[in-house]
């Protein structure tokens, strides 16, 4: 019997070498991850660790970051330290409450504000993203559930390998733009300006705001629920809120979000902080995404969380009554500034083309060109055009550049089904007018191979989280600049196994 528990051992320990061996080598390598926008993660779980005294934390996604000012809440609310702990929707909205555990005490105010999203009102867990955000830091994993810790042991190849590589190419992630580490400041808010919306018509068509049955996910109430017993354990309140969310993307009547307000308000066995109306911003108050306010939006938005926390709290006082009586607050109201004004994304400078000559295309390296500006067909939007669809003349072409101008104003967008019909396209080259594809924007286009973008941050280009290739063909390649931001983006994470790097030396 011993014979064979110490054979069995053996067997074993052989088979959990070589994971050791990758372990102790992967562990041993610098942070790679280091300059992400997912490594604020380990400095949020600092900042929580250390805080002490009585806390206002906020919990969720990436537009608690975008959408808070915390230094404008510690003003107006005496006696709390602010902690924004809201950092990326690809984690997992149950990452975040889990990790969050690591110090909420008695006396607290635990704000709960996912994105309204099917993704963020769900237990999903991506183990990759949280390997990187957490590199080097993952005794965290012990505030995470046994399951969870087993998907992270599972995928832990993946991101080994990943991460071998970035170390032996010497190509650790160097974000361009705003999603990187140093973005953020000393609360957890991200403190880059964002001037006004850079979204084309102050909306992306790729992630529309729906508020209906889809988001009400039995497990994932359960699990606030339980969530919010620990906090109440703790001698801490919990309240849920709604992301601000861009009033152009809306796809629910005001009959249905007050609805939905009202069925979480049943299930959850918590308060609703901000009423959602108050929740639903207009479109000059976001930045690039449907939830991420820019900066005025953020004082904006503040502003009405602030309102109802001094609500909850029993601040507000009425005109006469001193601020140190009951209910008193001696602090000034936040001054909240106007809503910015919009860019003209139809503004263009056209230079003139010789009608029969056209760009190489091993010489195209992603500026201004109208080259093939009469194979398409475009209906103006706002200030700019889409292009909704290759004229049947031109359906047999086989490598095209994507027009940057038509009539004048710039072309931003290619429409789901604008290239319908053109079954012998293998290769497509999209310049830096355009700013949007829309999910089956290459549908029907069954020999295509390549895509090549010239833009360098992908994070200036909305797509479609999962609908880029719906009905093309299968295992299309994404080209795109050598030192380019897509991969670790915000918006391109879907299509990592699809990117291949190109260089490219202009008028070559």
């Amino acid at each position: 019997m011993k014979k064979r528990v110490i054979k069995l051992l053996c067997f074993i320990l052989i088979l959990l070498l070589p994971f050791v061996v990758l372990f102790m080598t992967t562990e041993l390598i610098e942070n790679q991850y280091r300059h992400t926008f997912v490594a604020e993660l380990e400095d949020k779980c600092d900042l929580l660790e250390e805080t002490e005294g009585k806390k206002i934390i906020f919990v969720g996604g990436s537009s608690l970051p975008f959408g808070l000012r915390s230094d404008l809440i510690e003003q107006e609310i005496n006696g709390y330290s602010v902690v924004n702990f809201g950092l990326y929707a690809t984690l997992g909205t149950k990452v975040m409450m889990d990790l969050s555990k690591i110090n909420i005490g008695r006396g607290d105010i635990v704000v709960l504000a996912p994105e309204l999203n099917e993704q963020t009102y769900s237990l999903y867990f991506n183990p990759v993203a949280l390997q990187e955000a957490l590199d080097g830091y993952n005794y965290r994993y012990r505030y995470l559930a046994l399951q969870d810790n087993l998907s992270l042991f599972y995928n832990y190849y993946k991101f080994a390998f990943k991460k071998l590589e970035y170390s032996a190419t010497n190509s650790a992630p160097d974000p361009i733009g705003i999603y990187r580490k140093d973005s953020f400041n000393e609360y957890g808010d991200v403190s880059v300006e964002r001037e006004h919306n850079i979204m084309v018509n102050g909306v992306d068509p790729n992630m529309y705001v729906y508020t209906d049955e889809r988001l009400l996910n039995d497990e994932f109430i359960d699990y606030v629920n339980e969530y919010a017993k620990y906090v109440n354990d703790m001698g801490a309140d919990l309240y849920f809120n709604f992301s601000p969310s861009n009033r152009l993307a809306l796809k629910s009547s005001i009959t249905a979000r007050s609805k939905f307000q009202e069925s979480l308000r049943e299930k959850l066995n918590c308060n609703i902080l901000c009423d959602i109306e108050d929740c639903i911003i207009d479109e000059g108050y976001f930045y690039d995404t449907n939830f991420h306010l820019n900066s005025s939006g953020a004082v904006y938005f503040t502003n009405k969380v602030v309102t109802d926390l001094k609500r909850v709290l029993n601040l507000d006082y009425k005109p006469g009554q001193t601020p140190d009586e009951p209910g008193g607050d001696d602090k000034p109201g936040i001054d909240v500034p106007d809503v910015p004004s919009m860019p003209d994304w139809g503004d263009i400078d056209v230079p003139d083309t010789p009608p029969d000559i056209k760009t190489e295309f091993d010489k195209y390296n992603g500026e201004i060109n109208i080259d093939y500006v009469d194979y398409f067909e475009y209906r103006l939007v706002g200030s700019s055009y889409r292009i909704v669809g290759v004229k049947d003349e031109y359906k047999n072409i086989e490598e095209i550049i994507v027009p940057s101008a038509y009539q004048g104003k710039a072309v931003t967008t290619l429409a789901a089904d604008a290239f319908y019909g053109c079954t012998d396209l293998k290769r497509i080259h999209i310049g830096l007018t355009v700013k949007s594809l829309e999910g089956g924007c290459f549908n029907g286009c069954i020999s295509l191979q390549g895509i090549y973008m010239y833009e360098k941050n992908g994070n200036l280009i909305s797509v479609s989280p999962t609908e880029l290739f719906k009905g093309s063909a299968r295992n299309v390649k994404i080209f795109i600049p050598q030192g380019a931001n897509y991969s670790t983006g915000y918006t391109w994470e879907h299509y990592y196994a699809s990117f291949e790097y190109f260089t490219r030396q202009a008028g070559v």
